[in-house]
């Protein structure tokens, strides 16, 4: 019988006594698993569609978040950070000036708050002077932390009142290219014929708002079809 004999150096041994001891420990530490992890792929050439569903939006109400509030008492700034009633979900928000509006001067007030991805996000609403109608925003807010007038906001008997509005548009989680790239809406389990109206931002999840057909009530699901573009992902 043929016998080889193969001969190792001393570092040699020392260096597979080594690699043994490793692979004795792969099973603990975790390595030389192999695990499976369900995540988003998408290829070059691939579009996906998403599914998300809303589950009982409201309708839109006037100072559903900050109704008949004070702005400033003075020609001083001022910022209102307590009071606020959140949104149900995700939505895009107006201001409403009241009380007595001819004491509204030219500014713009300054909300702060989350977006559905829970980023800080600022958003501006501009009015003229003796203003009385609704400033509506373009960005969905998840909370709202806080609002502020800026100094000479008001004039004469700072007797103003300022609402924080919900409106119907719905936020998506996550951005699309287009706002044609929304494809279909369900309503209470039912497909909407007519497509929803939207507003698409390719990178900030916050702009991107869909308007149903359907008349929201607070006991009904809106499901939304669209394609996203991967670059919004929380």
């Amino acid at each position: 019988m043929l016998s080889i004999e193969i001969a190792f150096s001393k570092f040699e041994m020392a260096l597979i006594t080594a690699i043994i001891a490793a692979c004795a420990f792969l099973p603990q530490t975790g390595f030389g698993r192999v695990e499976r992890r369900d995540s988003d792929l998408k290829l070059p050439t691939q579009a996906l569609l998403e599914k998300q569903t809303i589950t009982t939006p409201a309708l839109g109400a006037s100072g559903a978040i900050l109704n008949d509030h004070a702005g400033p008492t003075s020609a001083a700034a001022v910022t209102v950070s307590t009071g606020f009633t959140q949104p149900d979900v995700p939505r895009a928000i107006s201001i409403t000036p009241g009380g007595t509006t001819t004491d509204v001067e030219s500014c713009t007030v300054t909300v702060t708050g989350k977006n559905i991805q829970n980023a800080t996000i600022t958003e501006t609403f501009a009015f003229a002077a003796n203003a009385s109608t609704a400033t509506v925003g373009t960005k969905a807010f998840k909370s709202i932390s806080s609002a502020a007038w800026p100094a000479n906001c008001e004039s004469g008997g700072f007797a103003a009142t300022w609402d924080i509005d919900t409106t119907d548009k719905l936020g998506l989680s996550k951005c699309v290219d287009k706002a044609g790239f929304v494809l279909a809406a369900v309503f209470n389990g039912a497909y909407e014929t007519t497509r929803p109206t939207c507003t698409a931002d390719a990178d900030e999840v916050e702009k991107n708002v869909c308007d149903i057909n359907g008349t929201l009530d607070g006991a009904k699901d809106v499901d939304l079809f669209y394609v996203q573009n991967f670059r919004c992902k929380p």
